[in-house]
């Protein structure tokens, strides 16, 4: 898989001073705001070149118990203990984040919600499907590059979590098998297009190559409930 990305690069300057009014310790305070001018330092992130073979696991999972107000249901599916409700939170319709939550089902009230981080490279992220196996919860994440539309490709990958907490278990991408160009995946709304098969997680959707968008092709891929280590 060949992603489009863009580095990102930053640069922070942090200065302290500290202020007063007492005059005699303006020439300690001149010296030192010289010294910390010359001192700094610039910290300069570097490019980042997301791999096709495993997205890198967060090293924090933003939970809370609170659904934000802008959210927005793609699917929900009736789990053990509750319901698993995938979707996103945008600014206007756009810039969009993923977001999951679990309703317990003897309570009716959310036991968690969890924000689906998106990759730095990425414009947004939104989370559209969900089905529990094997004591987890696994949901489909699709990822768009690039808020302009002809330039963006939609990108796709499995997140596993945890139905105690929702804290992320691990976090892997799910190729168009056998293709290595560069393409734009997706998956419709509807339990076939993500579910269990044979105690394997199952992706079934649509893609097209960027040299050719015109073009709409199947495709399925079966990943491993959990990844190699």
């Amino acid at each position: 898989m060949k992603a489009v990305t863009t580095a990102q690069t930053s640069v922070t300057v942090k200065q302290e001073i500290n202020v007063t009014t007492d005059r005699s310790k303006s020439a300690y305070l001149n010296t030192r705001w010289l010294v910390g001018l010359l001192t700094a330092q610039l910290v300069v992130l570097p490019s980042t070149v997301i791999a096709a073979d495993a997205a890198k696991v967060p090293t924090t999972t933003a939970t809370s118990t609170k659904v934000p107000k802008a959210f927005s249901a793609y699917g929900s599916t009736s789990v053990e203990g509750g319901e698993c409700v995938a979707g996103n939170v945008t600014k206007e319709g756009m810039n969009g984040r993923a977001f999951v939550y679990f309703k317990d089902a003897r309570t009716q009230q959310l036991r968690w919600v969890t924000a689906i981080p998106v990759s730095p490279d990425y414009y947004q992220n939104r989370a559209t499907h969900c089905f529990a196996m094997g004591g987890s919860l696994f949901v489909l994440v699709q990822s768009d590059t690039n808020q302009a539309t002809s330039l963006s490709q939609t990108l796709l990958n499995v997140v596993e979590l945890s139905p105690a907490d929702g804290k992320i278990v691990s976090d892997r991408y799910a190729d168009v098998p056998g293709v290595d160009a560069a393409y734009s995946s997706w998956v419709d709304k509807g339990k076939e297009g993500f579910h269990e098969d044979h105690g394997q997680i199952k992706v079934s959707g649509q893609y097209f190559l960027m040299a050719d968008p015109n073009k709409r092709m199947p495709f399925t891929a079966t990943l491993p409930a959990h990844p190699s280590k």
